[in-house]
């Protein structure tokens, strides 16, 4: 097993996505321009999560006026899907995110565009307040999540060293929206490693499906992220159905929308080094990019 406290194991990332994570609070565009409201967005591809969290503070459904984002992810989904009906009923502006001839601001596909997105987004709207105080907590994360932190004072290489050769179920704080999904597409993107994001009836799932499934030799870990009364209860019941559990420090604070992508970023930082001690590259599939490439 490779040595994470060792710079020749990181001779293996041969697109360095170690410096786009070092250097990711902070690398958005700063839109010059604060579109009109109301505002509604909807997101695809690699834009699904950062539509989700700007939920919170704008719906999805369509105004009759106002400005409403498509974030058009890593595939030109949203152009297909709604992009030109849209501009025969809309009476508002249309705002596009993405790659595409189309777009108003252009974010190339990436394993951590979900930042970008969600950064830009709030730029865009006017947030001024909330981006700063998520590229600050993101920034001080960072501190103990680089890779010139050693293991011992670093929860990211713990937390990987911890998933090797097991499958991590994500129970996360209601507080956090759909960071689960978000962490399973993390850990598939840059781990290459099959993990689980729980249904929305996840205490059925629980208490059922993992039934002593571990006593099967299923080398499951629950990764509570988090605490409040759905993560207590989960972690009650899981604690008889999984080899592990283990809870993911505190973050950082700044408001719940800064925790949620500190928390995210740590997992981002996990999925890296799970990969380097899987003597894996860090790089996206090559089916992602023909696919991309075909659409």
């Amino acid at each position: 097993m490779r040595d994470l406290d060792n710079s020749a194991t990181y001779h293996l990332d041969s697109r360095l996505l170690r410096a786009d994570l070092k250097n990711l609070p902070g690398w958005y565009e700063r839109l010059g321009e604060t579109y009109p409201s109301p505002h509604t967005v909807e997101g695809y591809g690699e834009g699904w999560w950062a539509a989700a969290l700007a939920h919170d503070w704008m719906p999805a459904s369509m105004p009759i006026s106002g400005t409403h984002f498509v974030l058009q992810g890593g595939f030109p989904l949203g152009r297909g899907a709604v992009a030109e009906l849209l501009e025969q009923v809309f009476e508002g502006r249309l705002v596009r995110f993405g790659q595409s001839e189309e777009v108003d601001l252009t974010i190339t596909p990436h394993p951590l565009s979900t930042y970008r997105y969600l950064m830009s987004l709030l730029w865009a709207t006017g947030r001024f307040d909330e981006a700063a105080r998520v590229e600050r907590a993101m920034g001080e994360a960072l501190q103990e999540l680089h890779i010139d932190q050693p293991t011992d004072k670093n929860p990211a290489k713990q937390l990987a060293w911890r998933l090797v050769e097991r499958t991590p179920i994500w129970v996360v704080s209601e507080s956090y929206t759909q960071l689960a999904a978000a962490a399973q597409q993390l850990f598939a993107r840059i781990a290459g490693s099959l993990s689980v994001a729980p249904p929305p009836g996840a205490l059925e799932f629980y208490a059922t499906a993992l039934e002593a499934r571990h006593e099967q030799g299923d080398p499951l870990i629950a990764v509570i992220v988090g605490e409040d009364a759905y993560t207590r209860l989960a972690t009650e019941v899981l604690a008889s159905r999984v080899d592990a559990v283990v809870h993911m420090p505190a973050s950082s604070g700044g408001g719940v929308l800064a925790e949620t992508l500190v928390r995210w970023y740590e997992l981002a930082w996990s999925a890296y080094y799970l990969s380097l001690l899987y003597d894996r590259d860090p790089v996206d599939a090559e089916v992602l990019t023909r696919l991309r490439e075909n659409l």
